[in-house]
């Protein structure tokens, strides 16, 4: 697990702690637990091309990642390709 770190002031950090303490879990937990709920709504948002964030974001990392090359001599070489 990765960790992370940010600043801010004594007043923000003892709120933070009080509000983990009254939800039962640590500090980090609850910041965790934020961030999640904060990421899960941005990723469902929906962009002008009718995708949500985060199909934008498999599509991007699908390409990027993208192995299959061409061109292909064939319709059952592109399609074993396609498999892949």
């Amino acid at each position: 697990m990765s960790t992370m770190s940010f600043k801010t002031d004594v007043a923000f950090r003892d709120t933070l702690q009080a509000l983990a303490r009254k939800k039962g879990v640590n500090t980090s937990a609850y910041i965790k637990l934020l961030l999640t709920q904060e990421i899960t709504q941005e990723l469902a948002t929906v962009t002008q091309n009718g995708l949500t964030i985060a199909e934008e974001m498999r599509i991007l990392h699908s390409d990027a990642h993208d192995k299959t090359v061409g061109p292909f001599t064939s319709a059952k070489k592109l399609f074993a390709a396609l498999k892949k």
